[in-house]
């Protein structure tokens, strides 16, 4: 049998979006999904359309709760998931109709404990066209590989990706575009209140994996909106959550005795941190994150801080050209 797939949707104030993003999830090719619209206090419209998507579609579920933000919305679709697998959605993302199928087809295949497909970043004007133009792209190549958390933490670089020709070998932290075994969540949940709650878990679970199988079929559609969370939010708060969660994440690295060079970059927040004080609330959380980032680079050894600092160099490149193109796209 089929296993079912369980699609969470956390939604919040997505009115605009979230009927285009439900029906790219129902239109899947794969039917042996449920999808679940985690209400999380929306002010808008939104609630009310998830209720009525549920009562067009007997595999919508819908949770309404206050709002907690992304992290407890997540939570709670976890807590309501009932599939043996999981994914996870955007509320004003697409997804490919061949996405869901080709995630489950290369996991069970290759019995592994996630899959992950490539995706496209694109310009919410465009999202629709440029999904429908690719529709019915035929499936691409995949690969299976070992130590997930190795390849998490060093595997990020561009440049060095085309080089090595290592582009399957790469995934983030985000939650979309991967399918998950729903047993990897035991015991994990997303921190709640937190804007950085996927870099917070992402090496609880990737530690967990012995496995991962990687396509390269562009299968979900990342909509770029000047007005989204990562956009407009620069607050001491929003870099302070980033850099505990990729200091938790540098901490697991180092005691696996992987060197922990994705999170090496991401704890360079700390710089953009010290811009943001506009308090003295702010300045003191910048001081003591400060310390916290001083403490965690003092365990390294010099060889370790130089293959590091290299890393972090040629991805400030990379990130500096995406900032100048992709993340502006409308």
């Amino acid at each position: 049998m089929s296993p079912t797939v369980s699609v969470i949707v956390p939604v919040f104030n997505s009115q605009r979006f979230l009927r285009a993003c439900v029906g790219s999830i129902l239109h899947q090719e794969y039917r042996d999904i449920e999808v679940i619209l985690v209400d999380d206090g929306s002010t808008d419209e939104s609630g009310r359309i998830c209720d009525e998507l549920a009562a067009e579609d007997g595999r919508v579920v819908v949770v309404h709760r206050e709002n907690g933000g992304i992290g407890a919305a997540q939570n709670s679709g976890l807590d309501a998931a009932t599939g043996e697998l999981i994914t996870f959605c955007d509320n004003d993302d697409l997804m490919s109709p061949r996405m869901i199928g080709r995630l489950v087809q290369i996991l069970v295949d290759a019995d592994a404990d996630m899959s992950c497909c490539r995706w496209v970043n694109v310009g919410a004007s465009v999202a629709a066209s440029s999904l429908d133009a690719h529709a019915a792209d035929p499936p691409g190549r995949y690969i299976a590989f070992g130590t997930p958390a190795r390849q998490y933490q060093t595997v990020f670089s561009l440049l060095l990706r085309k080089i090595l020709r290592a582009e399957l070998r790469y995934f983030s932290e985000a939650n979309w575009g991967k399918l998950y075994r729903r047993a990897l969540f035991d015991g994990i949940r997303f921190p709640e209140g937190s804007y950085a709650q996927d870099v917070a878990v992402a090496m609880d679970l990737y530690r967990r994996m012995d496995l991962v199988a990687s396509c390269d079929d562009r299968l979900y559609y990342w909509l770029q909106r000047p007005d989204s969370v990562s956009h407009r939010i620069r607050s001491t708060r929003y870099y302070h959550d980033i850099v505990r969660a990729h200091g938790r994440s540098f901490e697991l690295a180092r005691n696996e005795g992987i060197l922990p060079a994705r999170a090496y970059f991401g704890l360079h927040a700390v710089t953009r941190e010290r811009r943001s004080i506009r308090s003295e609330d702010d300045r003191a959380l910048y001081q003591d994150d400060r310390r916290y980032v001083a403490g965690l680079l003092a365990t390294l050894s010099p060889w370790q801080r130089l293959g590091c600092a290299a890393l972090h160099v040629l991805r400030f490149l990379e990130v500096k050209v995406y900032d100048r193109t992709v993340h502006r796209r409308a």
